[in-house]
């Protein structure tokens, strides 16, 4: 329930009402960089056949680039709180800044209870409690656009040919091998 956001220490207003919402939610990011993924934008110049320009202007790169020159920027990031974080990065848009979703781990969710430290109950602001930092997503996020088979668009068969995805991959960094 702390990882999404309850008032497990009681900070909001001291009447021990546990379900009530934090005012903040996001865990520290100590280490991760923000990375923010909009429209596809590698380039397909190429000077030699041996170039990745060379390979995604032969696979209909540009196709795909122009179909997702819309697709709305999300910053990513990893968080210590064991989630990987994508914020909406629309600009001029009311919903600039707002989390989209979160994502935790398999391997980081087996972490998550030694973030509540009840050693800090009522010792911490205003007699709230405490947590550990678990280094939890602690990488950066990496962006790659990748021509590979995948599902369709149902997201139930698989696809017999390979198209463009855009692809992000995250290491925990300190929070663990994987």
């Amino acid at each position: 329930a702390f990882a999404r956001g309850k008032d497990y220490f009681n900070y909001k207003d001291n009447k021990c009402d546990l379900t009530a919402d934090r005012d903040h939610f996001l865990g520290d990011i100590y280490h991760s960089q923000l990375v923010e993924v909009g429209a596809p934008s590698a380039s397909t110049s190429f000077s030699s056949t041996n170039q990745e320009a060379y390979f995604r202007a032969k696979n209909g790169y540009a196709s795909f680039a122009s179909s997702n020159s819309n697709r709305n920027p999300i910053i990513y990031a990893g968080g210590n709180d064991g989630m990987l974080h994508a914020f909406n990065a629309c600009k001029g848009c009311s919903d600039a800044g707002k989390e989209e979703w979160a994502f935790i781990p398999p391997f980081i969710a087996a972490k998550l209870p030694v973030i509540i430290n009840k050693a800090y109950d009522g010792k911490v602001g205003d007699g709230g409690g405490g947590t550990n930092p678990i280094f939890g997503v602690d990488g950066s996020p990496v962006i790659h656009d990748m021509y590979i088979e995948g599902l369709d668009s149902t997201g139930e068969n698989w696809e017999t040919t390979k198209s463009w995805r855009t692809i992000l991959f995250i290491p925990y960094g300190r929070g663990g091998a994987g």
